[in-house]
């Protein structure tokens, strides 16, 4: 009769472990195989652009700007990491005349330079030699569209503040569509 009780105990006692070893190391597994890529992308809202204030821009010529955010991947916090670059452009003397454009090729995803001093105002992406007007607008190349441009206001307490509403577009296509 003992040995009974001793063998249903260890019978509960191995049983008990598995499950508990299985919760231990299914629920971590399962939450790796939960891709994060199918998960909705986090709607952004107008981010203030470092390095460009719009009393300082001059008339064609680009002016560089940094939005940054706070990202998280994972277990990691980054407070203030940068989520995009943008290229802000005045080609008239009044606020319609600004455009704000992606500085991600609209064609593979390649990064968009301005042009050097002494080659015309625009951009060119060093990856395929596609060239942009200084508007943004598609000049030649394989690309299918122009830059992408980006929704932007004032900022309503410091009036020479630039805020935009970043967002990452799909490339290859002929239409603008946000990345979902």
């Amino acid at each position: 009769m003992v040995n009974q009780e001793r063998r249903s105990f260890l019978r509960f006692a191995i049983h008990s472990l598995g499950a508990l070893f299985g919760a231990v190391l299914g629920i971590p597994a399962a939450c790796y195989l939960i891709d994060a890529r199918n998960r909705p992308a986090v709607q952004r809202d107008f981010r203030p652009v470092q390095g460009v204030r719009l009393d300082d821009l001059q008339k064609d010529v680009p002016t560089q700007g940094v939005i940054r955010d706070v990202r998280t991947d994972a277990w990691t916090l980054h407070p203030d990491d940068v989520v995009g670059r943008v290229w802000v452009v005045k080609t008239g003397n009044d606020d319609a005349s600004i455009r704000v454009l992606a500085t991600i090729c609209p064609h593979l995803g390649c990064f968009v330079n301005n042009n050097p001093p002494g080659s015309g105002p625009g951009f060119t992406c060093p990856c395929h030699s596609a060239k942009f007007n200084i508007d943004g607008s598609k000049n030649t190349g394989p690309q299918q569209r122009g830059m992408d441009t980006l929704e932007w206001k004032r900022d309503q307490q410091d009036r020479n503040l630039l805020l935009v509403k970043f967002e990452n577009f799909v490339q290859g296509q002929s239409e603008k569509v946000p990345r979902t």
